[in-house]
């Protein structure tokens, strides 16, 4: 219109800029609703160093002393210290063991439970939220990317015509790349302040990622389509600045074809190496092509350099005890470290590299650290002074040959004749980094009644879980009640490889608190013509049951639930049930039945109980998270 003034120019890079402060904002937000949960949780000394560094102790055995006996006979004595027979008091009837005492619970040691925002509401919301869509995405989580993704599209056509001002979206995809950086890092600020585990936010990184792809091939497409229309086609094809960038595009576009679910399955190093070579490439043609892009570098570049010191730092350099058990999980390694003995959660997992017996002295150790893939193993046993363990279950190329390494000890003709045996235990160097991720704000011993359910070796993380949670009950620093553990397995043989720690697992303390029920159901869907015969009721620990078929998940909270009720009957002392955790540990259809179960409590039992909240370990794409040693 004539006579009227000119609008103001936008400064596009103030502007992004605000974009990722508004992005941060609300991210703190989500923070603030978790304080009090974290609040709850740092008040106690213990948790404000537990879950960072892992811390040594005791030298190690000597691998003579190993070797006179079984693995399984040396794990039941170093994993957990064996209460004597009048430290305790076993009351079993037919369906559950207890552990008990007289004594009233001392409610100064033992945690305070601070419930998620959605335990206060119909458990239909909690059931909603978690509701997949697809694999690996849930309803919170594809709000979460909507509201990421509405942000970014209003930043990009705010005021601006993607194909006549092509500049925007290429400052919207530069502002995002420290972003994909922070969230693509073991140890960030993002998954330290809300707790959250960094691969449970490792969808963000990956969507985040394409809205970068998205925004620079937009921004290309622009520029492409205005030179078109102005003639300048050929002369800006001689321009540096466009030869740079569109390095950048490509380097970006072949990133993102090679980040595909296919490819990280199938080709995990060929995908690694085009993430390395194409962020590289991407970063540095971007700097060529605009020097203003400078400030989103050198911060991307600074949190992924952060990243890998402390990696450094949370890196330990022990000698681990090496044995097979062909029988667990059709064939598991089991690695023991006697030195590294507290400073992780239960829960947690460690990434290892297991260092070339042919490399020795430091040059070993630093060609593990740069050349050799580190791979995350849930840790099997609680810091309880005793040494870390880890299985590993047989499940790819790296894991069968560390299952050979464990069978042969280096002997020819003595590993051709205790092949598979349990008894070889053999010495290797080993880096173990960590630990990670685990369960965050949540403290399984502030709730009165705990579901723990795993598939195949996913028992890794209940192990350390149930270790864990004994040791605080045997101190007086739980208030659980009930103890209701599903274990899920193919073939039974794995119960019988893991009964001798079971046994010492199962075994009640001593406790200030009042009586604690416990049950182990295992559920085996078939057996194959090696089965072993199965362990009859009698062989079996107290409270431990085998049962044939999938587990009735719905049928087995409501018995939770009815057993943590029924235990707070009496008044119990004036206090009333803090709640039910369930953790999960298995694939992502397991997971989703323990959603659906949630979703089936009935909304007066929920209130009486304290609602229902879930903690889940679960593996999408191998590339993204490994845990329990379920995939390689």
């Amino acid at each position: 219109m004539s006579g009227t003034a000119p609008a103001h120019p936008l400064d596009v890079f103030k502007f992004v800029f605000h974009i990722d402060l508004l992005l941060l904002g609300l991210f703190a937000v989500y923070v603030l609703s978790t304080l009090p949960r974290a609040l709850a949780r740092f008040s106690r000394p213990s948790e404000l160093l537990d879950g960072l560094f892992i811390r040594t102790g005791y030298q190690p055995v000597s691998i003579a002393h190993v070797r006179r006996q079984s693995t399984r006979t040396h794990r039941r004595v170093r994993t957990i210290r064996q209460p004597s027979e009048d430290e305790h008091t076993v009351v079993s009837h037919a369906y559950v063991m207890h552990a008990s005492s007289s004594a009233a619970p001392t409610a100064s040691t033992a945690p305070m439970r601070v419930p998620r925002w959605t335990t206060l509401v119909h458990p239909l919301m909690a059931y909603a939220l978690n509701y997949r869509v697809s694999p690996g995405l849930s309803i919170g989580k594809l709000v979460t990317l909507s509201i990421y993704f509405g942000i970014n599209l209003y930043a990009g056509i705010y005021r601006s015509n993607p194909f006549t001002d092509p500049i925007r979206t290429g400052y919207v995809a530069m502002s995002q790349v420290p972003i994909v950086v922070a969230l693509a890092g073991k140890n960030n600020w993002l998954s330290w302040a809300c707790g959250v585990g960094y691969e449970k936010l490792n969808y963000i990184h990956r969507f985040a990622g394409y809205v970068i792809v998205l925004a620079l091939n937009v921004h290309t497409v622009g520029y492409l389509y205005m030179w078109s229309l102005n003639g300048t086609m050929r002369s800006e094809f001689h321009n540096p600045k466009f030869i740079a960038a569109l390095v950048a595009t490509s380097a970006l576009d072949i990133l993102a074809i090679g980040s595909t679910s296919f490819v990280r399955q199938k080709m995990y190093t060929l995908f690694l190496s085009i993430h390395i070579v194409g962020v590289n490439v991407f970063l540095v043609a971007t700097y060529f092509h605009s020097h203003t892009t400078l400030p989103y570098i050198l911060t991307g570049l600074g949190l992924y350099v952060c990243d890998h010191i402390i990696r450094l730092f949370k890196t330990r350099f022990p000698t681990a005890l090496l044995s097979a058990e062909p029988h667990l999980n059709s064939g598991s390694s089991h690695l023991y470290f006697p030195t590294l003995t507290k400073g992780w959660r239960a829960g947690q997992h460690v990434r290892i590299r297991v260092v070339s017996p042919g490399r020795r002295s430091w040059v070993g150790w630093w060609a593990a650290w740069l050349v050799g893939h580190a791979r995350p193993f849930t840790i099997a046993s609680a810091a309880n002074g005793h040494g870390m363990e880890l299985i590993v279950k047989k499940h790819g190329v790296w894991t069968h040959q560390l299952f050979d390494m464990a069978v042969d000890d280096g002997d020819s003709e003595k590993g051709r004749k205790g092949k598979g045996s349990r008894n070889l235990v053999r010495e290797v160097r080993v880096l173990v980094e960590g630990p990670y991720s685990g369960p965050g704000n949540t403290l399984f011993t502030a709730y009165s009644g705990a579901l723990l359910v795993a598939g195949g070796s996913g028992i890794t993380y209940v192990l350390s879980i149930l270790d864990d949670i004994l040791q605080k009950h045997a101190q007086g620093r739980s208030r659980l009640r009930a103890i209701e553990l599903i274990w899920a397995i193919t073939d039974p043989d794995s119960l019988t490889s893991i009964l001798p720690a079971l046994t010492s697992l199962m075994r009640p303390r001593p406790s200030p608190h009042a009586s604690l029920a416990i049950r182990l159901t295992v559920h085996h869907t078939r057996a194959s013509p090696h089965t072993r015969r199965l362990p009859g009721p009698g062989s079996l620990p107290a409270g431990v049951y085998l049962r044939p078929g999938r587990p009735d998940i719905p049928a087995v909270l409501r018995n939770t639930i009815e057993s943590v009720l029924a235990a707070y009957d009496g008044g119990h002392h004036g206090e009333a049930p803090s709640g039910i955790v369930v953790g999960t540990c298995g694939p992502l259809g397991l997971a989703d039945e323990v959603t659906r179960a949630v979703g089936k409590v009935r909304w007066k039992p929920w209130k009486d109980v304290g609602g229902v909240e879930t903690v889940d370990e679960c593996v999408l794409d191998v590339s993204v998270f490994l845990v329990g040693a379920m995939y390689q």
